[in-house]
C-alpha cells in the first residue's frame, strides 16, 4: 500500500543564546544526517502539490515517497537547509506567513525574533524546485476566528503567494495545528487541495487531504526514532 510520511521542521540552525521554544530547532549537521539517511532508506522527496496529483491518479508515485515541510519560513531554511537539499537534488515545501515575508516572527511576541525569508530568497528557492504553501496571513489560530475571518486569512495569503511566485499555490499548514470541520471546509473553498496538521505518522491515499498528518522533527529526534515512526504500521499513534 502506498503511504506518505511528511516530516515537519521549523528552524535548521544552532541554538542561539536565548533559543526560546526548543522543539522548533534542528541542527544543520543533524539535518544533513537525516536527509542522508532518507536517501539510504530509499525515499524520494515529493512536494505536497505532487502528492495531491498522485492521490488523484494524475501522477505516478516514486517507490517510497516522502515530503519534507518547513513551517513559518525562517531564513535558516535558505541558509542551512536548502544548500543541503539542493546538493542531494531533494525538494521540500515551505509554508509562509505572508504578512511577515521579509520581516520577523512578530506573531511570537514571547519568542526570540528571527529573520524570515525575503521575496528574493523565496524566488531563488522556487526557481530551484522548492515549493511554497500558505501558513496564513498572520499565523493566528484559525479555530478562534469567524468563518469570514478564516476565509480571509486563507484566500489573501494564497493570492499573495501566487502573485509573488507566478504560479498556483494549493497547499496549506494550519498555524498551531488548530483546525476543525469549518476550517477544513474553508480551506477547500479557498482553493487549497492539501492541508497539514502537526501530528501523527503516515498518510495513505484515503487520508483526508485537508488533514494530512506530519511527523515533527526536533533537535532531540534520533535517526532510529525517526525511522521507526516512518515505518510503523500504527499510523494513528501520536494523536
Amino acid at each position: 500500500m502506498l503511504t506518505l510520511p511528511i516530516l515537519m521542521y521549523h528552524k535548521v540552525e544552532p541554538l542561539p543564546a536565548v533559543p526560546g521554544y526548543l522543539a522548533n530547532y534542528v541542527f544543520p549537521d543533524q539535518f544533513e544526517e537525516q536527509i542522508a539517511a532518507l536517501d539510504s532508506w530509499g525515499f524520494t522527496t515529493i512536494t505536497l502539490a505532487e502528492w495531491a496529483e498522485i492521490r488523484a491518479g494524475r501522477r505516478k508515485s516514486p517507490g517510497r515517497p516522502i515530503a519534507l515541510t518547513f513551517d513559518d519560513g525562517y531564513k535558516s531554511v535558505y541558509e542551512n537547509a536548502w544548500p543541503l537539499l539542493r546538493a542531494r537534488k531533494m525538494n521540500a515545501t515551505v509554508f509562509l506567513v505572508t504578512d511577515f515575508i521579509g520581516q520577523m516572527n512578530f506573531w511570537d511576541r514571547d519568542q526570540p525574533q528571527q529573520l524570515l525569508l525575503n521575496r528574493d530568497e523565496i524566488a531563488e528557492m522556487s526557481a530551484s524546485g522548492i515549493s511554497f504553501g500558505s501558513h496564513t496571513c498572520t499565523h493566528r489560530p484559525l479555530t478562534g476566528l469567524s468563518e469570514a475571518e478564516v476565509l480571509d486569512e486563507l484566500a489573501r495569503s494564497r493570492e499573495a503567494l501566487e502573485s509573488l511566485l507566478g504560479q498556483p499555490v494549493t497547499t496549506l499548514a494550519y498555524p498551531y495545528n488548530k483546525q476543525n470541520g469549518m476550517v477544513r471546509a474553508a480551506a477547500k473553498r479557498a482553493g487549497y487541495r492539501a492541508a497539514t496538521l502537526g501530528r501523527g505518522r503516515l498518510n495513505a491515499r484515503w487520508t483526508n487531504p485537508y488533514a494530512l498528518m506530519r511527523i515533527a522533527v526536533t533537535s532531540e529526534s534520533t535517526l532510529e526514532g525517526l525511522h521507526l515512526r516512518m515505518e510503523s504500521s500504527n499510523w494513528m499513534t501520536g494523536w
